[in-house]
């Protein structure tokens, strides 16, 4: 019988370790994503023969995510049936990624119950895109740059590390203040941006920010997964111009290797702001994510 654990500061590296199983670039299988929506989502795993999988309140139903790692997909989801039947629960998978919905479906007689959410779509980027910010589409980032580099010639970018990580925290209960907003999401994930930041070496998390004249106006941490860069925390003080445009570039260009192709900045979780924002940065892809109802039998 499965036995789910919550996760916490000192388990959530156990269960990292799987991430480079996945076979999506969605942000759900993530240090960043499940760590800080972690009391959010009630989460907690289980492992099963070198699979991994977490247990969360997704619309107030239990729900479960697909079995990743190194073991069978098909003797996971045997499991899962088997507890699910042995607790009396529906065996409802959230957050699949479309390159799974097919294996769900079509192996194990799964069935979608509706479309997926538009507001809990990642939004992918090439990374070169993000870094270089070329071309006329880019011609409104760029405008917003040079208007920064030309106000604040001085800026400079740093990564953060544990002898800057204190200013970081004061820069965000700040920015908390003026700028925060009311809305309960938005008040959870500042709750638990500042929860994660004293773990981001614990957790191997690059983060970095923009100081002009001694004083930060821009953060950014996120994370790297096989050919992904995970934009998890990004704020800027819109006091100055161009600083939102300046910490997407910046980070991208610090943390952009050979080997990291696209960059994924999450969810716009239906707020009009963010999806305006989002979307003037051209993603290449909207990342759809599913439910998928599987029968025992």
């Amino acid at each position: 019988m499965l036995s789910f654990e919550k996760i916490n500061a000192d388990n959530m590296m156990q269960t990292a370790k799987f991430y480079n199983y996945k076979i999506s670039r969605t942000s759900d299988y993530t240090v960043g994503g499940i760590y800080m929506w972690r009391e959010f989502y009630d989460t907690s795993f289980a492992i099963y023969e070198d699979m991994i999988f977490y247990k969360v309140k997704f619309l107030d139903r239990t729900s479960f995510t697909y079995p990743i790692g190194s073991g069978s997909f098909t003797k996971a989801i045997e499991a899962l049936k088997e507890y699910c039947k042995s607790n009396d629960l529906p065996l409802w998978f959230c957050t699949v990624p479309e390159e799974v919905v097919p294996i769900l479906t079509e192996e194990f007689n799964g069935t979608i119950p509706g479309n997926p959410s538009r507001d809990w779509a990642d939004y992918l980027y090439r990374a070169e895109d993000l870094a270089q910010m070329a071309g006329r589409r880019y011609s409104g980032q760029r405008n917003h740059i040079n208007k920064f580099l030309r106000l604040y010639p001085n800026y400079q970018y740093h990564e953060m590390s544990s002898e800057n990580l204190g200013r970081v925290i004061d820069f965000l209960k700040d920015y908390q203040t003026k700028f925060g907003k009311e809305a309960s999401l938005a008040q959870e994930e500042f709750k638990r941006a500042l929860e994660i930041m004293p773990l981001i070496d614990k957790f191997q998390l690059p983060g970095g920010f923009i100081e002009v004249d001694g004083e930060i106006i821009a953060i950014s941490v996120g994370e790297i997964i096989k050919d992904t860069l995970y934009s998890h925390i990004e704020k800027a003080n819109r006091n100055y111009e161009g600083a939102y445009q300046m910490i997407v570039r910046e980070f991208a260009r610090h943390n952009v290797t050979e080997e990291v192709k696209y960059i994924n900045r999450e969810e716009d979780v239906g707020d009009e702001g963010l999806r305006k924002s989002k979307l003037s940065y051209h993603p290449t892809k909207l990342l759809d994510k599913y439910c998928v109802s599987v029968p025992y039998n």
